[in-house]
């Protein structure tokens, strides 16, 4: 248990220091683009991404999921696996490229060039990316995600501030960064992503796609958890409204930034560790550690998610904050579920992981329909946050017929009431001193609920340290 805890904190830290890194250039970025952009332009480029991340996964077929869980096992040969990774991806690639220039061509649909170029890029860069990660080459996609972040940093500033393309401008940013990441990669790689399709055998791919294919209606599940309330919010409500709700998503991706960090460094003991008999307990005890970090970032972002908003966005989009508290407990909810999500992955049980996201999507599209009706782009937050809730539920059952977790339910419990109290109470604002004073209570509460938690975790991180500087 010592070793393996001690190699999910080394990766953890690798992953740590390209993260955090390239997390804080687009909070950079962040002040940068609601300067530079209406509420109405921020909109349609989130609707943009949005559009991207849809078609990644249905031109793909995933593949690049089968690719980083097999090129993991050393008895597969790696370079047949990532081989058959840019077929596939190629050959998708070919295909949208026909279906974008027939609705260019026939159709009066905007941006349709940029998202396919957009999907395109970002499909290449996805499938060196995990492939770099599986073959345990975790500095060189660290070093990769920090270069990325810059080389957005840079051309976006020089397409939107300097060029004044706005919308154009800020997927030609992208578009950019992914190809330089993609030609980095590949020089870096040299010879261990050199394709050989010689080596792609009919039972190889088969194989490959019988685990991939079935993740692409996971994928588009949560893609519809995830985007739907946007498009449903531009149509009952408006851009604008839709521009708000994006830049509320800013505070909240501040849990993913750690959530991110952590998840890169789990899938990989996630996987290696499976087949062991004490799985279960090793499981157990990180699930813990991790609800407990969440937990109380969480609390402390809703406490400061009005003052964090005020510094970091312009003034246009300060009225956003008041969607924050909703999301980032729906965020919450959901790095639970992802976290035992990776069960599926690690057993090669695809199909649970579609049942499941198709069950949370949908909560969230019924509850979207009422919700946005009554209270706006908050009740979008509290769909999500809902849909979330269940996506958990569901998979704390279904994944406990694969590995027997322990929950400690006296913790887990009081900390989800709190928070969700938290969230309802700074939503509201009806006293502002009042406000704060109690959901500082609460803050209080839950890092107390998590306190042995945190005093063990920080033990460890000594221990790790002291013991790294002796061998230095």
């Amino acid at each position: 248990m010592k070793n393996r805890n001690e190699s999910l904190a080394k990766n953890t830290v690798i992953f740590a220091v390209g993260s955090f890194g390239s997390k804080l250039l687009q909070f950079i970025l962040v002040p940068f683009y609601t300067r530079a952009m209406t509420d109405a332009e921020f909109g349609v480029t989130d609707l943009l991404q949005g559009a991207v991340s849809l078609l990644l996964p249905i031109f793909t077929l995933t593949i690049y999921e089968s690719v980083f869980r097999y090129a993991m096992e050393k008895e597969t040969d790696r370079k047949g696996v990532f081989s058959a990774g840019v077929a596939v991806t190629v050959a998708g690639i070919g295909f949208l490229a026909v279906i974008a220039a027939a609705l260019t061509f026939f159709t009066t649909i905007e941006y349709v060039p940029l998202v396919a170029a957009l999907t395109a890029a970002n499909a290449l860069r996805t499938l060196l990316s995990q492939y770099t990660r599986a073959i345990d080459r975790s500095v060189l996609f660290t070093v990769d995600n920090l270069l990325m972040t810059v080389a957005v940093l840079i051309l976006n500033i020089v397409f939107i501030a300097v060029l004044k393309l706005g919308v154009e401008g800020y997927m030609y940013g992208y578009i950019g960064a992914n190809l330089f990441s993609c030609v980095f990669l590949r020089i870096a790689l040299g010879r261990e992503a050199r394709v050989k399709l010689s080596r792609v055998s009919k039972q190889l791919l088969k194989t490959l796609l019988l685990y991939s294919v079935p993740l692409i209606p996971n994928a588009i599940c949560w893609w519809l958890t995830s985007y739907t309330d946007r498009v449903m919010i531009t149509g009952m409500v408006s851009v604008g409204a839709s521009g708000l709700y994006a830049a509320a998503h800013k505070v909240p991706s501040l849990l993913s930034v750690v959530v991110t960090i952590f998840f890169q460094a789990w899938q990989i003991s996630a996987n290696e560790e499976f087949k062991k008999k004490d799985i279960g307990a090793f499981y157990s005890e990180i699930f813990r550690a991790v609800s407990g970090c969440v937990f109380v970032i969480s609390a402390l972002l809703t406490l400061l998610c009005r003052p964090i908003t005020f510094l970091l966005v312009g003034e246009e989009f300060h009225p956003s904050w008041v969607y924050m508290p909703v999301l980032i407990l729906s965020m919450t909810f959901f790095s639970f579920a992802q976290f035992l999500g990776s069960i599926y992955s690690a057993n090669k049980k695809t199909k649970m992981a579609f049942v499941t996201n198709f069950i949370a999507m949908l909560v969230n599209a019924a509850l979207n329909y009422v919700l946005i009706s009554l209270l706006g782009p908050v009740g979008a937050a509290a769909a999500t946050a809902f849909s979330y809730l269940v996506l958990w539920v569901v998979r704390v059952w279904d994944t406990g017929k694969i590995v027997k977790l322990s929950y400690d339910l006296k913790t887990l419990l009081p900390a989800s009431l709190l928070l969700t109290a938290e969230a309802v109470l700074v939503t509201l604002d009806l006293n502002k001193p009042l406000t704060y004073a109690v959901a500082g209570v609460i803050t209080l509460a839950i890092v107390l609920l998590h306190l042995k938690t945190l005093l063990s975790l920080a033990a460890f991180a000594l221990k790790l340290v002291k013991k790294v500087l002796k061998r230095g």
